[in-house]
C-alpha cells in the first residue's frame, strides 16, 4: 500500500469534515472492487435530524462522506457515528485480503462537534459542551452480505474525558446492477465522564435552567435501527438515501435534557449525491 497515498487521502477528508456541518448520523455505504483493482465514491448530503442527541427540535444539515478501497482489501472511509451523535468519523481497514477475507482491523478518528445554540433555551443554558477529538480502534467481521464490528473511542482532546463502545452490524441487499440497499442496527455504550458532560446537570446549571439536577452513569445509552438505498444513475453519478431511528436508553433516556424538555425518540434522514471513481 502506498502509505504516503494513504496520509494525504486521510488528510484531505478530515479537513472536509470539520468545515462542514454537524449532521452525519448514518452509516456509509460499501464500495466493492475488482480483485487487484482500486476505486472508491464521494458524497455531500442533506440530513435532518434533532440539534443535540436528545433533542426534540429538528434541523437540516451537510454531511460529506465517502470511502476509498485499495485492490488489497484496505479501504478508508468517512460517514457518521451512530444513532443522531454530532459527530463525524474517519475509519481505515488495516487487513489485506491476503491475509484475511473476513476480519478488518484498524484505526477510528473521530470529530465531535459542540453542543452550542440550540432551539431548547433551557438546554441552551446549559454548559457549553466543546468539540472533541476521539481516538481508538475497530474490528469487523463479515461474512457474504453480514457485517458485524465494534468499536472503541476514547477523548484524546480533554474536553469530556469519557470513551465509547460501539456495537453495530449490517446486512447488504443488491437489488441489482443499479440498486443496492443496506439494513443496519447500532448499540452504544458510555462510560460515567461521557454521559455526565452530555446528559448530566450540574447543581448551578439547575438554578440556572429550571431543570432537576442529574447525574449520569455508565451504560448503554441507545439503541437503533437504520435502511440505506443507493442507486446509480451510471457509472460515476448515483443518489443515496437514508432513514433511521434511535431510542435513547438508560441514563441518557432518564436525563431532563432528554425525559423533560428532548424526545427519546429520535429521527434522523439523509439524501445524498454520490460520484464514483
Amino acid at each position: 500500500m502506498n502509505h504516503t497515498r494513504l496520509i494525504t487521502m486521510s488528510a484531505a477528508l478530515l479537513a472536509l469534515v470539520v468545515t462542514t456541518a454537524p449532521a452525519m448520523a448514518y452509516e456509509e455505504m460499501s464500495h466493492e472492487v475488482g480483485a487487484g483493482e482500486s476505486g472508491g465514491f464521494v458524497g455531500l448530503g442533506v440530513t435532518y435530524a434533532p440539534d443535540y442527541e436528545g433533542g426534540d427540535d429538528y434541523e437540516a444539515g451537510i454531511a460529506p462522506f465517502g470511502r476509498y478501497n485499495w485492490g488489497s482489501g484496505r479501504y478508508i472511509s468517512l460517514g457518521g457515528t451512530n444513532g443522531t451523535e454530532k459527530a463525524a468519523r474517519l475509519r481505515a481497514n488495516l487487513i489485506s485480503k491476503e491475509r484475511s477475507n473476513v476480519w478488518e482491523f484498524g484505526p477510528v478518528l473521530q470529530y465531535r462537534f459542540e453542543r452550542d445554540d440550540v432551539d431548547n433555551n433551557k438546554v441552551d443554558k446549559l454548559k457549553g459542551t466543546d468539540a472533541a477529538t476521539e481516538l481508538g480502534a475497530y474490528v469487523g467481521l463479515k461474512s457474504g452480505p453480514w457485517k458485524a464490528g465494534i468499536g472503541f473511542a476514547a477523548d484524546v482532546s480533554s474536553e469530556h474525558d469519557g470513551y465509547l463502545v460501539y456495537t453495530a452490524g449490517k446486512y447488504d441487499i443488491a437489488v441489482n446492477e443499479q440498486f443496492s440497499m443496506n439494513l443496519g442496527a447500532h448499540l452504544t455504550w458510555a462510560d460515567d465522564d461521557f454521559m455526565d458532560e452530555y446528559f448530566g446537570v450540574t447543581t448551578s446549571e439547575s438554578a440556572n435552567t429550571g431543570l432537576s439536577r442529574y447525574k449520569a452513569s455508565s451504560g448503554f445509552k441507545d439503541v437503533g435501527i437504520g435502511l440505506t438505498g443507493h442507486y446509480k444513475f451510471n457509472k460515476k453519478w448515483g443518489m443515496l438515501g437514508n432513514v433511521s431511528y434511535t431510542r435513547m436508553i438508560n441514563d441518557a433516556e432518564d436525563s431532563p435534557i432528554v425525559n423533560d424538555v428532548g424526545d427519546e425518540n429520535q429521527y434522523s434522514a439523509v439524501l445524498a449525491v454520490t460520484y464514483s471513481f
